[in-house]
């Protein structure tokens, strides 16, 4: 089944979904450097590795006056921009570990790590990740969102290549992404995606609002391309 890809070319942003080729060479790389792996593959670190790390904790924690929580958060903020600004997945993975090396239980850690995923086009591992940071902050709408467009993009991709239950794709979809809602209605990402959802579960009336509240929030997403797509859809 033939669909249009306006809504969905905002689902990602550095790599596409399904990448399998990017994921395998990850892969490679992750088996030979465990900064790649999400908290470091938990495996027992070399005594150099530890000096490092101590090194490390000791520089940042000084400049952060002791505040572990704040130091780990500039962290996780960091690698999402080189995650998002620069496309450099390596220095973003290494610094999300960072982040949960300063606090295990930062959620932004594990968001982290599961976008990595997420951007590589491996959705079952993306949702490992995120499932552990909503234990952590449950209410954590940005954790939320992606979950559900995980499933949405299956759902896209289901479609595509007539495999897999798109149905139930979607009403997942839904479910995060009406979850992420209830604790921010301000993330007009989350409203847009929303919208798409609506249109295909076949809710025009909620679509349209949506969407009208996204086009309110200036979301830069918002296409003519989709609203035709809507338009054509909720006659």
């Amino acid at each position: 089944m033939k669909i249009k890809l306006s809504a969905f070319l905002i689902l990602t942003t550095v790599f596409t979904f399904a990448q399998n080729s990017n994921y395998e060479r990850w892969n490679e790389m992750a088996n030979n450097d465990i900064s790649l792996q999400p908290a470091y593959g938990h495996v027992d670190k070399t005594e150099s590795q530890k000096s490092k790390d101590e090194k490390f904790k000791k520089d940042i924690l000084e400049y952060y006056k002791g505040d572990t929580n704040a130091a780990s958060k500039k962290m996780s903020d960091l690698g999402f921009t080189y995650l998002y600004d620069k496309g450099d997945f390596v220095t973003a993975m290494r610094r999300f570990n960072q982040a949960y090396m300063l606090d295990s239980n930062n959620s932004d850690a594990y968001y982290g790590f599961g976008t990595i995923f997420f951007n590589l086009g491996v959705m079952e591992k993306a949702r490992e990740q995120y499932d552990k940071g909503l234990e952590i902050d449950p209410k954590n709408s940005k954790i939320l969102t992606d979950y559900g467009t995980t499933y949405l993009g299956e759902y896209y991709e289901s479609l595509e290549n007539g495999k897999g239950n798109s149905t139930e794709f979607l009403r997942k979809a839904n479910e995060y992404l009406e979850k992420s809602l209830e604790f921010d209605k301000k993330d007009s990402n989350t409203v847009y995606k929303l919208s798409i959802v609506k249109m295909y579960i076949g809710d025009c009336k909620d679509a349209k609002e949506l969407l009208k509240k996204a086009k309110k929030m200036n979301n830069p997403n918002v296409t003519e391309s989709y609203e035709k797509e809507l338009n054509e859809k909720c006659k």
